[in-house]
């Protein structure tokens, strides 16, 4: 009997355990954008994103979480203009593979960008592919011989009108072949999934020249770049698919209706066949902006969670926020949704099943502040356990601490308690200024050259930024 309960009770404390949830957001002192995230075989996970807390506009990023969403590492990549990870791919002998976007030459446009990391993050080879415009990454997979699918668009240089593509490389990132979708309007493949060893599922937007507008598509690939079937989606008006996902042998789509008379974006949802041929689809009106981006399964397959947004209704500056929604795997709505609501724009970027039957969704909200846009992750349990937004939550620093430069300053610890000292490396006093998230003056003191110690015991916990008179970048700071 003694064996019967040892067992319940240790089936207890695994379950317990096993179901893991939390919500993070990381920041450093400039513009930080979550894109992609994988979880490992150990259940942490590896973010990627752009970021400019390094100390450049932008550069792409690798964010080692525990599989709490606890820091470990993080590691930066990348020229001095414009460095973006779009999606972050785990291979056990090959480490992290990132494709995403670049731009080396301001002069020049933005390439498709692929590298290679160790699993510490040690850069192994990065590769950019000019595929003729400006490229923007949206999705990619790995292929059965760990080489790599990835999609998105290329923008003409003259603006007129993008091209869909699909770029497939080798294991060592070199272009096998490139495919495109679309030549005039506005195309762009959006999503890619592997469904085979060899065939590949991809969806997205494309022109039509016959109707003049833009409608959604399907499309099945082989990895030797052959189409074996390409479907148009949606019937009266403009559509676009952004992501999909599969199930009982069918493939999940989410995307938008544009509707004429609101002026608006309309959910579009559907499913189908593996063939191409559709077996359901819905367009549901809503009075307001709503734009269904990401979906996924749990990791338990028993269910639908899609990330989309919606226009805040009760104050325009907020912008849109995120909502995560349930759905069954029929596609029906089935659980009021989590929501994310910051002062700002915010956005679900990937949503991926996890290990323990739950999903996490990753992406970026916005403060109206310089340095303003931060990346958040929000890991939900097997069974919809979730931790509510309330939007004072802790922000965890990106870069580690003693990696954070200023171009006028060095303020440290950050985050910090009460204390917070402050070098000014300048001959002369400077008046700073600190400020909330709401840009409201809450302080301000001139110092001296040198070390400068400021107390800020009487603040609650929080999110403020230290501006210095003269500069236009102010630096991030949390309080705990």
């Amino acid at each position: 009997m003694r064996y019967i309960a040892f067992g319940i009770l240790l089936f207890f404390f695994s379950s317990v355990s096993a179901q893991v949830t939390f919500y993070k957001q990381y920041s450093g002192n400039e513009y930080d954008f979550g894109n992609g995230v994988c979880q490992l075989p150990d259940s942490s996970y590896v973010v990627t994103g752009r970021s400019g807390s390094w100390g450049v506009d932008a550069e792409a990023f690798l964010l080692k979480l525990t599989k709490t969403g606890t820091y470990e590492w993080s590691q930066h990549y990348g020229s001095n203009e414009f460095d973006e990870g779009r999606r972050v791919l785990y291979n056990a002998n090959l480490g992290y593979v990132v494709a995403g976007s670049s731009l080396q030459n301001p002069l020049n446009s933005y390439d498709f960008y692929l590298f290679n990391t160790d699993l510490s993050g040690n850069l192994l080879w990065e590769k950019r592919v000019d595929l003729g415009g400006w490229e923007t990454t949206n999705d990619a997979v790995f292929c059965a011989d760990s080489g790599v699918i990835a999609v998105g668009k290329s923008q003409n240089a003259s603006g007129n009108g993008d091209k869909g593509f699909v770029v497939r490389t080798n294991v060592a990132g070199d272009t096998l072949w490139t495919k495109y979708f679309g030549a005039t309007g506005e195309n762009s493949v959006n999503a890619v999934l592997s469904y085979q060893d060899s065939l590949f599922i991809i969806a997205g937007t494309y022109f039509n020249q016959d109707s003049s507008m833009t409608k959604g598509f399907l499309a099945s690939i082989h990895e030797n770049g052959t189409t074996n079937w390409f479907v148009e989606v949606g019937d009266v008006g403009a559509f676009g698919l952004t992501d999909i996902t599969m199930n009982l042998n069918r493939i999940n789509i989410v995307g938008w209706h544009w509707d004429p008379v609101l002026q608006k974006h309309d959910n579009y949802s559907g499913r189908y066949e593996l063939n191409g041929t559709l077996f359901y689809e819905s367009t549901f009106v809503n009075q307001m902006e709503v734009r269904l981006d990401e979906v996924t399964l749990n990791g338990n397959q028993t269910k639908l969670y899609v990330g989309y947004r919606n226009e805040n209704t009760n104050d325009a500056a907020f912008g849109m926020d995120v909502a995560l929604g349930r759905f069954n795997t029929n596609f029906d709505w089935d659980n009021g949704p989590i929501y994310i609501n910051h002062a700002g724009d915010e956005k679900v970027e990937q949503f991926i099943p996890t290990s323990d039957g739950g999903a996490l969704a990753v992406g970026y909200i916005t403060y109206p502040m310089n340095g303003g846009n931060s990346i958040f992750l929000m890991k939900i349990g097997p069974n919809d356990e979730a931790t509510q937004v309330t939007g004072n939550e802790p922000m965890n620093p990106l870069v580690q601490v003693n990696e954070m430069q200023n171009e006028w300053f060095n303020c440290f610890p950050n985050p910090f308690d009460d204390l917070l000292t402050v070098a000014n490396p300048f001959t002369v006093q400077v008046e700073v200024s600190l400020v909330d998230f709401c840009g409201k003056v809450l302080s301000s003191q001139r110092l001296i050259p040198g070390m400068n110690s400021m107390d800020f015991s009487r603040l609650p916990s929080g999110i403020y930024f230290l501006q210095c008179e003269g500069t236009t970048n102010p630096i991030k700071l949390l309080k705990h």
